[in-house]
């Protein structure tokens, strides 16, 4: 017998064929069109995926995915994790591409116990700062601003960031350096300033002026030239990648161009002079009579020009020879040259500082500081207020009560002869050559005749006698400081002291010497009974400024200049 099939017809055809492309509850990708999914592992709890920014996809546990709306053939796909565990981090690898006419399964979705960066930030760096975590993992930093260690650290872990190796000629402190894991550390804090490490009676490690460590001779024993000194008085300063170097008895100031790495090397130009043979006391623009301390701004330099009783001002750092100033304090002009005492005159200057603002100058023959706080920028301006003096037309030295009377005993608001002055802007250091000490006020002074708080080289504010020891001084002529160290350089001890902190006492001794064997000796040659300088001695040092990681050192007794590097 035969069976027979009856015809469906064409709604029976139509309604077949819906049934079939349906296939129950999964329906498969339309033609050209394919699925995104592919594997999670190591997953506690559950996590939520994400398609092009659209499709949500939750997963509890490890094993297969993929997200129920196809895509295009062609179109591009990223997958991305909005939602995991508290206690994990799901990361998601090969989680982007395009679709190339099959279902992406390559998706890997890796959980793992959720971990945090250790870091922070640093300030004030030059050089190369190397920092530890833990005791094993070391970070070298060569810029300013934010940082963090790759090896991230599990919550409730102990961590301790200490300092393996410090930069060069700084020193770096550490706050913020230890705790718990709580959540990403960005407090921990590197601030790092400069600091020299210099040890007792060390080496210079180069010389300028003579050709090397064990001839002192004025110009060599010859004539002047770019690469002789004679009698290099106050303080060098480098700047704008020149060093400028005032020539007291050859009336000029010599002019590098970079830091010299040679001994002996020799001056790129001259201020002063017409030429480097020259060495006549001049005046008016560009002459110059007996020169001493020198500063820079970083843009400007200022020159003392003390046989004129004047400072010149160069408005951009002058790099070749008989380049003029462009102003001058203490005179109504560059031609006048008058010792006189008042509140816009100068007699005798030594020293000039210019910074943060302000002008300073060390008005020796007038036994005062004047203070211009602003720099002044016309001939003639009065400075803003005096030290040393109770007023801008009184003069004497240690002149307490105002008389015009010189006295015999010092006071915390009087000077004799200052030779150095230094600020940060906010604290005062004055080399008080007649008096024997270094004067300190911890906070700017604002008015006229203002006492200093802390003194160096004497036990008290009254005692000025010279001495010899870790807590005296003789002659000290020039002052300088890193803002934590404080430098002073003794004219009649022949040698260098440094303090590694501001004083918290009066008559605080000094940490370091340089230039001598210990705190007793003060020779001029080394070996004492010798008759050559050396390397690591001083005669009648007068000069000093710091440029990290070196020491300049105006070496007057010995006509050159030596260069200190510190580790």
């Amino acid at each position: 017998m035969r069976t027979r099939i009856k015809s469906l017809g064409p709604v029976g055809l139509a309604v077949g064929t819906l049934a079939l492309a349906c296939g129950g509850d999964d329906k498969p990708p339309a033609p050209g069109a394919y699925t995104v999914g592919g594997a999670v592992s190591g997953l506690e709890g559950s996590l939520t995926l994400q398609l092009n920014g659209a499709q949500p996809l939750s997963q509890s546990g490890d094993g297969a995915f993929t997200f129920a709306e196809p895509l295009p053939d062609k179109s591009r796909y990223e997958v991305s994790v909005t939602a995991s565990p508290d206690a994990q981090e799901c990361t998601v690898q090969n989680g982007t591409g395009q679709v190339s006419g099959a279902n992406i399964t390559s998706v890997q979705v890796s959980c793992a116990e959720r971990t945090y960066a250790v870091g922070g930030t640093v300030e004030g760096l030059t050089g190369t700062l190397q920092l530890r975590l833990n005791g094993t993992e070391n970070l070298s930093l060569t810029t300013n601003g934010p940082f963090s260690f790759p090896v991230r650290q599990k919550r409730g872990s102990a961590y301790a960031v200490d300092i393996a190796t410090q930069p060069q000629g700084h020193r770096c402190t550490l706050t913020g350096a230890s705790g718990t894991v709580a959540d990403n550390v960005d407090t921990v804090r590197a601030v790092c300033a400069p600091w020299f490490a210099f040890t007792p009676f060390q080496n210079a490690s180069r010389v300028l002026g003579q050709s090397d460590f064990t001839h002192n001779s004025p110009d060599q024993g010859g004539t002047p030239g770019p690469q002789t000194l004679n009698g290099p008085w106050g303080s060098p300063v480098f700047a704008g990648d020149m060093l400028y170097l005032p020539e007291l008895d050859s009336n000029r100031v010599l002019g590098f161009n970079g830091l010299p790495t040679q001994n002996g090397a020799a001056a790129n130009f001259v201020l002063g002079q017409p030429n480097f043979t020259s060495t006549a006391e001049g005046g008016g623009r560009t002459g110059l009579s007996s020169p001493e301390g020198s500063t820079s701004d970083g843009t400007r330099l200022a020159v003392v020009d003390k046989g004129n009783n004047r400072v010149l001002v160069w408005n951009t750092l002058p790099a070749s020879s008989a380049a003029p100033p462009d102003l001058v304090v203490g005179q109504p002009d560059f031609d006048t040259t008058e010792f006189q005492c008042d509140a816009r005159s100068l007699g005798l200057p030594e020293d000039v500082f210019m910074g943060h603002g302000k002008l300073l100058v060390a008005d020796s023959g007038n036994n005062r500081i004047l203070v211009w706080n602003t720099l002044p920028s016309t001939p003639g301006t009065p400075a803003d207020l005096v030290l040393g003096q109770s007023s801008l037309t009184t003069c004497a030295a240690n002149d307490a009560d105002g008389d015009g009377v010189r006295d015999l005993t010092a006071t915390a608001s009087t000077l004799s002869s200052p030779a150095g002055v230094w600020t940060d802007g906010t604290r005062l250091l004055v080399a008080d050559t007649g008096n024997n000490r270094v004067l300190v006020w911890n906070e700017f002074p604002t008015t006229s005749g203002q006492p200093a708080q802390g003194v160096l080289g004497q036990a008290n504010f009254t005692s000025r006698t010279a001495g010899l020891a870790a807590n005296r001084l003789s002659a000290p002529y020039s002052v300088t400081s890193t803002g934590q160290q404080i430098f002073v350089a003794e004219y009649q001890n022949n040698r260098v002291l440094l303090w590694n902190q501001f004083p918290a006492a009066p008559g605080a001794p000094a940490d370091t010497v340089l230039g001598q064997p210990d705190f007793t000796s003060n020779a001029r040659f080394e070996p004492p009974n010798g008759t050559a300088p050396s390397a690591r001695s001083l005669y009648q040092p007068v000069g000093l400024h710091l440029a990290t990681p070196y020491l300049f050192v105006s070496d007057y007794g010995n006509n050159r200049l030596l260069v200190f590097e510190s580790p």
